[in-house]
């Protein structure tokens, strides 16, 4: 018996072993800096020292003004006209990518702008961003589905608890997009479900999975007729969640507000809204599936306002591109206005293509909002401060990123058929943005889709491009856009995207992953010069992003051999044909450097790739003209 008992106590821990195996709980990366670092702006270079802990991977270092914003007023430049800036310190410095190990390390600023020129003694910011590049996404749950089913996010993270607190283990609630349910789906897939998943839960037990149904949309073919969009939580009460709900037959839209009840009936408060009070408007009558009905809010509660963008996807016939507020609090309209921006009648795309459409948004800080268009190439961030005062005012947008620097943009490559259009009609034309994002350092980190295998883009804090990333595995054509980030300092900070399987598997199947990354910064100021980290000897091969980027005519790419060997680093165009060769030959172990200038070729997108024994790898520039 005593055997009998001691095997079953032994059983028992092995299952709970194994079962504390399961559950997700990432490593994740932090970088700590100094607050301040000081700098006499000499002849010598700054070493901006910081910690890596968790995990390695590649960084980049940005310089911006400081204090500087009520001198920038509504300044436009850059090729194209690319860049607007308003009310907001300015990026002067973009760094290459760095590959760093954990622990100290550093990255040096020469204390030159982004064209080489020497900037004036002043204080400016410094900032670091830097991401996991050298591991496979990690499961976080085969049961959040954040793409809709479908080539959009539907999932909210509630990262703040009722007082406003970060919660120690956030959720996420989300939901599938209509016509997306295959009719033989298991009940709880059915449409008009809103779902819970915490995380650090066992990614792959479905017991782990709260939902609950909206009984509004009583069966399919009813539910045809409606689209709702992603739940969200009411911060001060978790309990109740908001979806936005269009009427296809009536072209109105309202708010509906339901009590999440795990494993049965969501309860509608029938008083909040809805049709049945009259608190609908009405919308652009399109065909079903051309708009994305979502809705945002603070994640704080810090204020009592959603938002909702009531764009409409191919309209061509007048100007619709809406901002709604909602006091979500008393459920009433508080203002609507038109995002001019986005309606682009002279845009000369294939499509006659002629509003922008945003289709997602985050919110962070006081009024801050960044705006993603799926189809067209403008990214901003807005401040609705201006907008509540007058809402006809059109001094509410901060940054915004045009085409004309080569991140994000459409139509760029040589012979393009409609060269530097803004919007892209059909997937396959260009690439396109799904999600949207400020970090804690209020960096714009966009999702990316059909762009090769380009899983995300970075830029900073004035819109400005740092990097287009890919994920460690990726391949080509098989990157996701419907990534939702997360950083408010818990241990599951970082990226959540779908199944990295390809686009297929994302539409019929569940499944989510975990990437993580992070940022910090401080100010340099005038003073004595910072002491150096002297670093480790580099162990390991490495390319680093070619630095400037975008560059005219010359640009500089460093690379690291682990090994003595020959080297090969070409250039080839969009095309994929070699135009250049830079390095072909023998070459000792250590860091290295080659410039290529790039007088003789035509503006437009170019990649480099070096090879040394098993060690191959292929980066992106951007020649300027």
């Amino acid at each position: 018996m005593k055997k009998l008992l001691f095997f079953a106590g032994v059983m028992f821990l092995f299952a709970s072993l194994a079962m504390a195996q399961l559950t997700f709980s990432p490593t994740i990366m932090e970088i700590t800096c100094p607050e301040e670092i000081g700098y006499d702006f000499g002849d010598e270079p700054l070493n901006i020292n910081f910690n890596i802990s968790g995990v390695p991977g590649a960084f980049w270092l940005v310089i911006n003004t400081h204090g500087k914003a009520d001198e920038i007023v509504g300044v436009q430049n850059g090729f194209l006209g690319w860049h607007y800036v308003n009310h907001i310190d300015t990026t002067v410095y973009v760094s290459g990518r760095y590959q760093r190990e954990l622990g100290d390390v550093k990255i040096v600023w020469d204390g030159t702008n982004s064209d080489g020129n020497k900037v004036p003694e002043d204080t400016y910011s410094y900032h670091i961003w830097g991401y996991d590049d050298k591991s496979l996404p990690q499961k976080a749950s085969d049961y959040i589905c954040l793409n809709g089913l479908n080539d959009i996010p539907m999932g909210t993270f509630v990262t703040h608890d009722e007082q406003g607190l970060v919660r120690e283990k956030p959720f996420i609630v989300f939901s599938i997009r209509y016509g997306f349910v295959p009719d033989d789906s298991p009940d709880w897939q059915r449409f008009g479900t809103a779902y819970k998943w915490e995380l650090g839960a066992n990614p792959e037990d479905m017991n782990n999975l709260e939902t609950t149904w909206m009984p509004f949309f009583v069966d399919k073919a009813f539910s045809a007729n409606y689209q709702y969009g992603t739940p969200i939580i009411e911060p001060q009460d978790n309990e109740w969640f908001y979806n936005s709900v269009r009427s296809h037959i009536a072209s109105t839209r309202t708010i509906m507000k339901w009590k999440f009840v795990p494993g049965g009936d969501a309860e509608q408060d029938m008083d909040y809204m809805g049709w049945d009070t009259g608190s609908e408007w009405p919308m652009h009558a399109q065909p079903i599936g051309n708009e994305r009905p979502s809705l945002f809010t603070n994640p704080d509660g810090s204020d009592p306002y959603m938002y909702q963008p009531m764009s409409t996807m191919h309209i061509k016939d007048e100007q619709y591109n809406p901002l709604v507020c909602i006091n979500r609090v008393e459920g009433e309209l508080v203002w609507r206005r038109e995002l001019d921006e986005y309606f682009m009648p002279d845009d000369n795309n294939a499509g006659d293509e002629i509003n922008g459409c945003v289709q997602t948004s985050f919110i962070r800080g006081e009024n801050k909002l960044i705006l993603e268009s799926k189809m067209s190439c403008l990214c901003e961030m807005i401040d609705t401060t201006n907008i509540f005062e007058d809402v006809h005012t059109e001094d509410y947008i901060v940054w915004q990123n045009w085409n004309g620097d080569y991140f994000l943009d459409n139509w760029y490559w040589e012979d393009a058929e409609t060269p530097w259009a803004c919007f892209v009609p059909v997937k396959t034309q260009g690439g396109f943005t799904s999600s949207a994002y400020l970090d804690k350092e209020y960096f714009g980190l966009y999702g990316m889709g059909a762009h090769g295998n380009i899983n995300m883009v970075v830029l900073t804090q004035d819109g400005t491009g740092v990097s287009e990333i890919s994920f460690f595995g990726q391949e080509a054509e098989s990157a996701q856009n419907q990534s939702k980030m997360l950083d408010y300092g818990t241990q599951y900070d970082g990226v959540y995207c779908p199944i990295p399987y390809g686009v297929e598997a994302a539409i019929t199947n569940w499944g989510t992953w975990f990437v993580t990354f992070d940022s910090n910064g401080g100010l340099i100021v005038p003073g004595e010069v910072q002491p150096g980290v002297e670093e480790e000897a580099q162990t390991a091969y490495a390319l680093e992003q070619n630095a400037p980027n975008p560059f005219n005519p010359t640009t500089t790419i460093g690379f690291t051999l682990a090994e003595a060997g020959n080297v090969t680093i070409d250039i080839y165009n969009v095309a994929g044909q070699k135009v250049d060769t830079l390095v072909s030959g023998f070459m000792e172990a250590g860091s290295h450097s080659v410039v290529w200038d790039a007088s003789g070729f035509s503006a437009g997108v170019y990649f480099y790739t070096i090879k040394s024994g098993d060690f191959a790898r292929t980066m992106k520039m951007t020649l300027l003209k």
